[in-house]
């Protein structure tokens, strides 16, 4: 067996299969790549998933605190939910849903793999069908997931003022972002989605 198919052998010892190929998540439960729909995931399990996932690839700088941060994707969910109409408020807060299980590939790299982002959807539809997140007005959602990027650009990344493709589509917001905490990322997500699952 040449060198590299020994690593690989050892590599694929890492993977669970049950139906497929798995992850255990926080809650003790098992989710599967290939059946998605029928795999368990609870909301605490997205919230920290998305808490612990840094936003742009974790390579933010705050232009306020004149410091490298840490930006969570489950806190740019929560102030995108907070930025959009209230009735698309919980397809905002859930709109990254796969990335608590796939983590959050930066969108130049996920240009590049077609078949990885097929996968990220599959798992994103299932868990929305799960929790019954309607996805209503895609447009809306991706124009206020631009003007949170432009939002992030001008905050949180070292951004000398170069023309990108967003500043066709998006503003940023006129508010700013100082950065929370995992804990507290994931603690106002949870809070956000129990605001939004109250009926009127």
């Amino acid at each position: 067996m040449t060198e590299d198919a020994t690593i690989e052998k050892m590599r694929d010892s890492t993977i669970r299969r049950a139906i497929g190929p798995t992850i255990l998540l926080g809650s003790g439960a098992y989710f599967d790549f290939q059946d998605p729909w029928n795999s368990s995931i609870t909301i605490e399990d997205i919230a920290y998933g998305l808490a612990f996932e840094g936003r742009c690839s974790g390579q933010c700088y705050s232009r306020i605190l004149q410091k490298r941060v840490f930006y969570s994707v489950a806190e740019h969910c929560v102030r995108m939910s907070w930025s959009v109409p209230n009735e698309l408020a919980l397809e905002a807060l859930m709109h990254e849903v796969g990335e608590a299980v796939c983590g959050d590939m930066n969108a130049p790299l996920k240009s590049l793999n077609p078949s990885f982002k097929s996968i990220e959807k599959q798992c994103e539809a299932a868990i929305l069908a799960k929790f019954g997140v309607a996805v209503t007005d895609p447009v809306e959602i991706k124009r206020a997931d631009l003007r949170m990027l432009a939002t992030e650009r001008r905050d949180l990344l070292p951004w000398k003022g170069e023309r990108w493709g967003i500043d066709d589509y998006a503003q940023p917001y006129d508010w700013e972002i100082i950065p929370w905490s995992p804990e507290v990322a994931a603690q106002t997500f949870l809070a956000r989605y129990q605001q939004l699952m109250v009926k009127p």
